[in-house]
């Protein structure tokens, strides 16, 4: 017969409960609102419900009514008539300037931070400080910076002769621009400590042997450093890939829950929240999440299909 006190006894046995006793409560959490959230927005995606009444069964109506979002928009259709394709039209434009530029931001900074200068931690502390803090906070702010009258047209003003300030916020030609550019400003701090580490592993050795045959700064970064880097440069595009397509607190502040000026910048997480709980059709709302899913996992996949494998 099993006997916890005798099992617990041993050793090896203390060190196995403690673990499991510590990972316990982050397992819990992740697998109500994690595995047990995305089963049960799968289940709902067939139903149409209210929150109060009896939930009833329509089959692939909701995704039905997606694809039919989705060929209004093909077609021409107002936002307001097509809101999930016209968000889903300004996030992939959103994360074709995001993931980039912060990518290569982020190297960028990594190699001034990786550098034996005086400062050098205050720069990496300086670079990384925008990761660690709130999003919100950071959104608001920078709505004052794009003002009209604000500091970055005062000082793109004094830069490029005869500019013109423009209403970044309220103008729907650069409202998403401006999203992207919190974005970038927001996320490339938290990649560089990925980069860094990453450059720190790089033998020494390797440089070394480089300067013996000749080789200047630029050849080494462009030969020695950005190959060796490939797999974390996978890894944070993956990353970036999959917060870009979700992105919806920087959207949500700056834009509204009505996407801004002619739905600039309206994106799917933007349109899921709505369709949640301000139209109240959660079965909707699910289908969506999961054709945002379908997105978001065939992007990664094919490019960690493509790239990581060429690392191997």
């Amino acid at each position: 017969m099993f006997s916890f006190s005798s099992f617990y006894e041993k050793a090896r046995n203390k060190e196995i409960v403690a673990g499991l006793s510590l990972i316990s409560i982050a397992v819990i959490l992740n697998l109500v609102f994690g595995y047990f959230a995305m089963g049960f927005a799968f289940y709902l995606s067939f139903f149409k419900w209210d929150y109060i009444g009896t939930m009833q069964f329509v089959g692939l109506k909701n995704f039905e009514i997606v694809l039919r979002d989705l060929m209004r928009g093909l077609n021409g259709a107002s936002y307001l008539l097509s809101p999930f394709y016209t968000g889903l039209k300004n996030i992939l434009i959103y994360t074709a300037i995001v993931v980039p530029v912060q990518t290569f931001l982020a190297i960028v900074l990594a190699s001034f931070a990786n550098q034996k200068i005086k400062g050098q931690q205050f720069f990496k502390v300086s670079y990384f400080l925008p990761a660690t803090t709130s999003s919100v906070i950071v959104a608001l702010i920078f709505i004052w910076l794009f003002m009209k009258n604000g500091f970055i047209n005062f000082a793109l003003s004094h830069v490029i002769p005869g500019f013109q300030p423009i209403d970044w916020i309220n103008d729907r030609n650069y409202l998403l621009l401006a999203i992207a550019t919190v974005a970038i400003w927001g996320t490339s701090g938290h990649f560089m400590v990925s980069f860094l580490a990453a450059m720190q592993a790089i033998p020494k050795e390797i440089y070394e042997a480089a300067m013996l045959d000749g080789a200047g700064p630029i050849r080494r970064f462009f030969f020695i450093t950005i190959p060796m880097l490939r797999p974390m440069i996978v890894y944070v595009v993956v990353m970036g890939l999959i917060g870009a397509l979700q992105m919806f607190d920087l959207a949500w502040v700056m834009a509204g829950a009505n996407g801004g000026p002619g739905g600039a910048g309206y994106t799917v997480a933007l349109d899921i929240y709505n369709e949640a709980f301000t139209r109240i059709n959660p079965g909707v709302a699910a289908a969506k999440s999961w054709f945002l899913f379908a997105i978001i996992f065939t992007t990664t996949y094919i490019f960690q299909k493509k790239y990581g494998r060429a690392m191997r």
